[in-house]
């Protein structure tokens, strides 16, 4: 068990006082180095998950009552539902499995986390993916690693009622240690590209600025990347190519950046490939630049803080990671240049304790072995194996 789970069971504990059959889950949260806004489309990514985590422990109420504590925060219900509070994707996670027909008992919770909140990396998932994986111990059952993917889409998506892509869940559940992960959301496949650099690693840095993936402003980018693929006849960003020019005017902008940014992500997977960091620094770099110019979702600070980053000896490439509106920003740099890079975004953001060094983690097919198995292990290698560049060529 880790140290992370131990605190949750302790929060549980200490928050509600002693209890029977308790379970534990763990997840990790995710950086994106190229791929922003494309998962809802249909677009390919670069990922990976990082060795911060955030953990769930669970147990039967005695009493039928749902309760979850978290960081001093505590809530109650009398059935599991959403609310607009901690209790929201904890409760969603069991309606979820219930959906699947994996019984859950009412059920009191505790929270433990490394893994900072709304700081664009991925805590939300790690959430919901960590309450499932400890109610599948609490119930003594297994899914498949797909499975736990769309469980935990259907608790976000569907329960909660926050119109994500499938970009968080998927790096959670597949993602390889010392590894990036490909994903490509129109075949919903996926694959591992090792890391190819022992004195490079990634730099995250919280901007202080609340990021929200279920806002106003990341609904308004949705619709209108979809409406820009729907205007073009196209079944994912994957096929704009040059065609975002003949986009009305109102979302030609953001069927640009949705068709330049798959392809960065290509790229990319080529420059991981081939070792080359200033190369992959440059796409982060322009990855940053079309998330602020075209797609509209950096702030003034982020902005800021990756101008820092980049200024810093060491850094090959800054952008701002996950949906944008706040959050953090992430930088590619040298490992013994790492503080000194930290630091610079810090003075811009003013949070010299929310900086982090992360390195490429295990998801929870690793992790979680236990409960997240897939029964059809040598279908799955061949649909998650990398697409032949000569049955699909990569998008230029």
């Amino acid at each position: 068990m880790s140290d992370v789970e131990g605190r949750a069971i302790q929060t549980l504990l200490q928050g509600l006082g002693p209890g029977r059959g308790l379970a534990a889950g763990l997840a990790p949260g995710r950086v994106t180095l190229v791929g922003e806004h494309v998962d809802y489309v249909g677009g390919r990514i670069v990922c990976m998950a990082v060795d911060l985590s955030l953990a769930v422990a669970v147990r039967p109420s005695p009493d039928g009552r749902w309760r979850a504590v978290s960081a001093g925060r505590r809530v109650e219900r009398s059935s599991p539902s959403a609310q607009g509070d901690i209790g929201d994707r904890l409760f969603a996670a069991a309606m979820a499995l219930r959906l699947r027909g994996v019984a859950t008992p009412p059920l009191e919770m505790g929270v433990a986390s490394d893994l900072p909140e709304s700081a664009g990396l991925s805590s939300s998932a790690a959430l919901t993916s960590a309450a499932l994986v400890a109610m599948l111990r609490l119930a003594g059952q297994a899914v498949s690693a797909d499975e736990l993917v769309a469980t935990a889409l259907v608790a976000e998506r569907d329960i909660v009622g926050v119109p994500c892509g499938e970009l968080d869940q998927r790096a959670v559940v597949h993602s390889r240690a010392d590894s990036v992960l490909a994903l490509d959301c129109e075949l919903g496949s996926h694959w591992a590209v090792p890391w190819p650099w022992r004195d490079l690693c990634v730099v995250v840095a919280a901007s202080g600025e609340t990021h929200d993936v279920g806002g106003a402003g990341y609904r308004e980018r949705r619709e209108a990347a979809t409406r820009a693929c729907a205007a073009l006849g196209v079944s994912s960003c994957q096929h704009i190519g040059d065609r975002w020019r003949e986009l009305p005017v109102e979302i030609q902008r953001f069927g640009r950046h949705i068709a330049t940014e798959t392809r960065r992500a290509d790229s990319a997977i080529e420059m991981l490939e081939a070792g080359d960091v200033q190369a992959l620094g440059r796409l982060i770099d322009e990855s940053h630049e079309s998330l602020r110019g075209d797609y509209m979702v950096s702030t003034e600070r982020l902005d800021a803080m990756t101008a820092a980053a980049r200024q810093a000896p060491g850094c090959y490439g800054a952008r701002l990671v996950g949906a944008g509106f706040g959050g953090s920003a992430m930088a590619l740099v040298e490992r013994e240049a790492a503080y000194d890079c930290a630091a610079a975004m810090a003075v811009i953001s003013g949070q010299p304790d929310a900086t982090w060094l992360v390195e490429p983690a295990a998801g929870l097919e690793v992790t979680a072995h236990d409960v997240v198995v897939d029964p059809a292990s040598a279908a799955t290698a061949v649909r998650n194996d990398p697409p032949s560049r000569h049955a699909r060529p990569r998008n230029r």
